[in-house]
C-alpha cells in the first residue's frame, strides 16, 4: 500500500470514528429530552469536538437528527420489533410493547414537535409508513380476506390500535403497567379483527 493511500485510508478511519461518537453522543442527548432542549453545542461538547464539526459531519441539527433515526433508531426498532408470525396478536402486542417501553416516550415527544416543526414533519410521515407496512405484515392473513375499502379501514384500524399514542395513553395517561397494558391492546387488536 502507497503512503498516500494509507494515510487516506487512516484519516477514513478516523473520521469514521469522529462521526459515530457524535450520533453516540446525539442519541443520548436526544433520548431523554425534547429535540428542542437539545443544541449542537451540546452534542459537540458531549462528544468532545467542536460545533463545527458536527455541521461538518451533519450539516445541521435535523440532519443529525435524521442521520441518528436512521442509523441508530430503526436498526434497533427493526429488532425490537423482530419477526411476528403473522397473524399472531400475542407476539404482534409483544412486538410493538418491546419497541415503545424503549422508544415510545421519544417517539412520541418526535412526533408532538414535527406538528410544529415543518422539517421533522417527513420523518414523522416516514416513521407512519413503516409502522403501517409492519402492521401489514404482522397481520397480513387478516388483510388478504379483505379487498379494497374493507382491507383499507381494518389496515388503519390495527396501524391505530398499535400507534404509539394509544401506547402512552395506557401506560402514560391512564398508568397501567406493561402487563396490563398488553392486555388491553391485545382485547383491543382482536376486537378490530372481529369488527373488521
Amino acid at each position: 500500500m502507497s503512503p498516500r493511500r494509507y494515510e487516506m485510508s487512516g484519516r477514513s478511519a478516523a473520521m469514521q470514528r469522529t462521526r459515530e461518537s457524535i450520533l453516540d453522543a446525539a442519541a443520548e442527548m436526544f433520548t431523554p429530552a425534547w429535540f428542542d432542549e437539545v443544541t449542537l453545542g451540546d452534542v459537540a461538547r458531549a462528544a468532545g469536538v467542536s460545533q463545527q464539526t458536527v455541521v461538518n459531519h451533519f450539516g445541521s441539527k435535523i440532519g443529525l437528527y435524521r442521520a441518528g433515526l436512521a442509523e441508530r433508531v430503526v436498526p434497533r426498532l427493526t429488532e425490537l420489533r423482530g419477526e411476528v408470525d403473522p397473524g399472531d396478536v400475542s407476539q404482534a402486542v409483544a412486538a410493538v410493547l418491546r419497541d415503545y417501553e424503549l422508544t415510545g416516550d421519544g417517539t412520541w415527544r418526535m412526533l408532538v414537535v414535527a406538528a410544529r416543526e415543518p422539517d421533522l414533519a417527513d420523518t414523522a410521515e416516514g416513521g407512519r409508513a413503516w409502522h403501517r407496512a409492519w402492521v401489514e405484515r404482522a397481520f397480513a392473513p387478516a388483510l388478504a380476506r379483505r379487498r379494497g375499502a374493507r382491507r383499507e379501514r381494518l389496515a388503519v384500524l390495527l396501524a391505530t390500535v398499535l400507534d404509539v399514542t394509544t401506547w402512552k395513553h395506557l401506560r402514560r395517561d391512564q398508568g397501567l403497567d406493561a402487563g396490563a397494558a398488553a392486555d388491553h391492546l391485545r382485547v383491543l387488536v382482536e376486537g378490530v379483527l372481529q369488527a373488521g
